[in-house]
């Protein structure tokens, strides 16, 4: 039975991480940091309870794949086209500018300290830092629900250029390595092979995936809904790991594919279960790498601060230039600041190779694990702290400005002039769309405030009076005719950035309506406090539209319908959380 042990750490890993993160919780410190410290406490770093850390690493990648592949299945495939330019201009010239800056300051510093480095060692390291972590930073943000705000969409675009591009720096690596002199004709055709694999594979997903989603969905059995859905996401993994490419790259695609049949909900709701446990594996895992001197640990983590700095800085620099606000662009910095655990993989194949040494290597795991650690906190206070830091960076140049002119509307449109505003929509999402839709159907006026872009380029061809901006600046508001809108309505998800849109619009417009959309009951309140004048709670609103139904089946008179609508939306939090169902009465 020796050959089950592992089983013995597992079940003690998961003893003690339950433990820490019910202790975190009570700290409010998210529970990844209760994962990863679990694993420095049973690693090397600490007491070195786990010896199979082989094991532990393959149930970590497959974690990974289960949590790529149930991201994935959030993102159809016309979504990741929307992404393309993030993907494609973005992802490029983020790992090219890292590499680079990294590469040299390496070079500096080890020569600065007497352990001069080769060139060679310096490039290595510089493009092994540039990738940041999918696993840590994709699974924050979809618990934080904020891969669909526009910071989000900026984060996984770049991720999934790097996944990409951990194929490239694999090979790359055989020229680095100085005992070896590969020939160009031989890695092209290493390079084309994988592309023609890939492609193949690609097409292929598109092609049957649907139909074996579908045909699984058919058999109504939930054994083999669940063995199917692990089929899919392990064999897409596998086949694209057969052309070169990471195991999460290939799931991630699959869920793509899938997320645009009608049985994606299907899927994921099965696969959950099995990502939170081994996604959970992938965070200890972290920790359990962990393996450094005391003495060491203060040059590692100024490194590694140092790593931050300028990952960051040029995330936030490539935002910018591609159009995005300085809030914007600051909170995807933070979000990709962090090493990402391919580079694990490649720090491996760089030992191999010869490019470094064992001391340079255990030096790079300690600084991409003290990098992922500060994640959660990073992404935790970004807002707050773009918000503080980034008035005080007005000055930059990239900091796009939009012209003061109004678009022009068609003839059978409603004119937008200055004073005769009657509504203005801060985001031009679903929701913005349908408010605009219904005003323009009923002849009231109205503009719109939208930060994507491309999105005001499109829907100014349209005709539609929107202006490009950031609604957590004054001067885009009143650019939009915020100052002179009898309503407002923010249809954002970012609800630091509603917050602080509120206290804006106030300022400028003491009168205007505002409505506000919510995510969540926890946020109700603080939205109230802010000056929203109503508050549409997204999971809630339902029960409000049932309960009216109800009423007024019951020939109960509309204005009191009315006056139960707005306790209940005003006390909802009071409600609902202490779990008194009862309507209240005035």
């Amino acid at each position: 039975m020796h050959e089950f042990d592992f089983l013995g750490e597992l079940v003690l890993i998961g003893a003690l991480a339950v433990a820490i993160i019910l202790i975190f919780q009570r700290l409010k410190i998210p529970p990844v940091i209760g994962l990863i410290f679990t694993g420095i406490l049973f690693g090397p770093s600490g007491i070195g309870a786990v010896y199979d850390q082989k094991m532990i690493s393959t149930l970590a990648e497959l974690g990974v794949v289960l949590l790529l592949f149930t991201i994935g299945l959030e993102f159809s495939l016309d979504d990741l086209k929307k992404l393309k330019k993030i993907v494609l201009v973005g992802g490029v010239v983020q790992m090219l500018a890292t590499g680079l800056a990294i590469s040299f300051l390496s070079y500096g510093f080890m020569l600065a300290i007497g352990r001069g480095i080769t060139l060679s060692a310096s490039v290595f390291l510089g493009f092994t830092f540039s990738v940041s972590s999918t696993a840590i930073c994709l699974k924050i943000l979809a618990d934080r629900d904020e891969l669909a705000l526009p910071y989000g969409r900026i984060a996984l675009g770049i991720l999934i250029f790097q996944d990409i591009a951990v194929v490239p720096l694999m090979i790359g690596i055989n020229f680095l390595n100085p005992a070896v002199a590969p020939s160009f004709a031989m890695v092209s055709k290493k390079i084309a092979l994988i592309a023609l694999f890939a492609i193949v594979i690609f097409i292929g997903f598109r092609l049957l995936m649907p139909k074996m989603v579908r045909l699984i969905a058919s058999l109504r059995a939930k054994e083999v809904l669940v063995i199917g859905a692990l089929v899919i996401c392990f064999g897409a993994a596998y086949l694209t790991s057969l052309a070169g490419l990471s195991l999460a790259l290939g799931s991630f695609v699959a869920g793509m594919v899938i997320a645009s049949t009608d049985e994606s909900h299907q899927i994921s709701t099965t696969i959950d279960p099995f990502r939170e446990a081994f996604s959970s594996i992938f965070f200890i895992s972290v920790g359990l790498m962990l393996d450094v001197k005391m003495v060491n640990l203060p040059l590692y983590v100024s490194i590694a601060l140092v790593v931050l700095l300028v990952k960051g800085l040029i995330v936030a620099g490539v935002s910018l230039s591609l159009g995005n606000s300085l809030r914007v662009s600051m909170m995807a910095g933070m979000a990709l600041a962090q090493i990402g655990e391919f580079s694990f993989v490649l720090a491996e194949s760089g030992l191999k190779n010869s490019v470094i040494n064992h001391d340079v290597f255990q030096a790079m795991l300690v600084i991409i694990v003290v990098t992922m650690i500060v994640t959660p906190a990073m992404i935790a206070i970004a807002p707050k702290f773009a918000d503080q830091v980034a008035p005080a960076l007005g000055f930059i140049p990239l900091v796009s400005r939009e012209s003061s002119s109004p678009p022009v509307r068609p003839p059978d449109s409603t004119i937008i002039c200055a004073g005769e505003i009657h509504a203005a929509i801060i985001g031009f999402g679903i929701n913005g769309q349908n408010v605009a839709a219904v005003l323009h159907a009923t002849n009231i006026s109205y503009s719109v405030l939208e930060i994507e872009r491309d999105m005001v380029k499109a829907m100014r061809k349209k005709g539609e009076p929107i202006f490009y901006g950031d609604c957590t600046e004054k001067k885009a508001l009143i650019r939009a005719g915020i100052d002179h809108a009898r309503a407002v309505v923010l249809g954002i998800s970012d609800t630091t950035a509603i917050s602080k849109s509120i206290a804006m619009i106030r300022e400028i417009n003491k009168k205007a309506f505002i409505i506000v959309r919510a995510r969540t009951l926890d946020d109700v309140a603080a939205l109230y406090t802010a000056g929203a004048d109503v508050v549409v709670t997204e999971k809630f609103e339902t029960s409000i539209q049932i309960f009216s139904l109800l009423l007024n089946h019951f020939t109960v008179d509309p204005e009191l319908i009315l006056e139960q609508q707005e306790i209940i939306r005003r006390e909802c939090e009071k409600i609902f959380i202490r779990g008194n169902t009862s309507v209240p009465a005035k």
